[in-house]
C-alpha cells in the first residue's frame, strides 16, 4: 500500500556533534491519526520542525509524499501539509479571521464556513475571533491555531502537543476532531506525553527515546499501557 508519508533516516542537530534526533524513520497513511510519545526534551517537537522545514539542521535518507520523492521545503509537500506548533506567538496583530483568510490563499482552497463554524462553536471560540492573537490567553491562543488547523484541507495535520494550554472542554472537543479528521481521510501526527492523548485519538504510536524513534506499536487500550512504552 502507498503511504500518503514517509521518511527514513532523519537526522537533527543544534550542534552537529550532539544531535538530538539520530535515526527517525516513520510511514503515515491517509485516513488516520499517528501519536508521537516520548517525555518532554525527546525532540518530539525538535522531529516536527524538521520534517516541515521550520528546524533547518537536518538530513535524511529518503523522504516520499504519495510516493513521490520530495523534501521538507518543496511546495507540493508542503501545500498538502498543515503545522500547529504547540505554543506559536506568531502574527500578534492577526485575528482567526484574518488568519483563516490567510491560510485560504496560501493553500489556494476555497473556505469551509460549516466547518470553520462547527470548529469556532465547538472551541468556544465565538467573543474572541476577531480579537488579535497577541490580545488573547494561552489556551485561547491555542484554540485558534486549532482551529486554523482542522479548518485548513491539507492532507497532512502535523499537531505539536496539542493538549497543551486546553481546559477539560476544549480537551475533548480536541479528541472529536482529531478523530474526525482522521474520519475525512486526513494523516494526522500528534505529539504528547499524555497518555490519553492517544487511547482517544490514536491507532498507532511511535516512541522519541535517546534520538532513535521505535515502532509503530499498536495503540494500547489503556493510558498505564502507553506509559510502560517509554519504561
Amino acid at each position: 500500500m502507498e503511504h500518503v508519508f514517509e521518511v527514513e533516516g532523519l537526522r537533527a542537530w543544534y550542534d552537529r556533534a550532539n544531535p538530538v534526533l539520530t535515526n527517525v524513520s516513520l510511514t503515515l497513511d491517509a485516513g488516520e491519526a499517528v501519536g508521537l510519545l516520548g517525555v518532554n526534551g525527546a525532540g518530539k517537537t525538535t522531529m516536527l520542525r524538521a520534517l516541515c522545514d521550520a528546524h533547518r539542521s537536518y538530513e535524511f535518507r529518503s523522504m516520499r509524499y504519495r510516493g513521490r520523492a520530495c523534501r521538507p521545503d518543496t511546495p507540493a509537500f508542503k501545500q498538502q501539509r498543515y503545522f500547529a506548533l504547540t505554543n506559536d506567538a506568531s502574527f500578534p496583530t492577526w485575528s482567526l479571521d484574518t488568519f483563516i483568510r490567510f491560510l485560504d490563499r496560501a493553500y489556494g482552497r476555497r473556505e469551509r464556513p460549516q466547518l470553520l463554524d462547527e470548529l469556532i462553536y465547538g472551541f468556544n471560540f465565538g467573543g474572541y475571533r476577531s480579537t488579535p492573537f497577541g490580545q488573547l490567553s494561552s489556551g485561547s491562543r491555542k484554540k485558534a491555531a486549532l482551529i486554523a488547523a482542522f479548518q485548513t484541507p491539507a492532507d497532512i495535520l502535523f499537531l505539536d502537543e496539542p493538549v497543551d494550554f486546553l481546559d477539560f472542554a476544549a480537551t475533548e472537543y480536541l479528541y472529536h476532531c482529531i478523530v474526525a479528521a482522521a474520519e475525512r481521510g486526513q494523516a494526522v501526527l500528534l505529539s504528547s506525553h499524555i497518555a490519553e492523548s492517544f487511547t482517544r485519538c490514536t491507532t498507532r504510536l511511535y516512541v522519541l527515546s535517546a534520538g532513535l524513534l521505535s515502532g509503530p506499536f499498536d495503540t494500547p487500550g489503556d493510558s498505564d499501557a502507553v506509559a510502560a512504552l517509554i519504561k
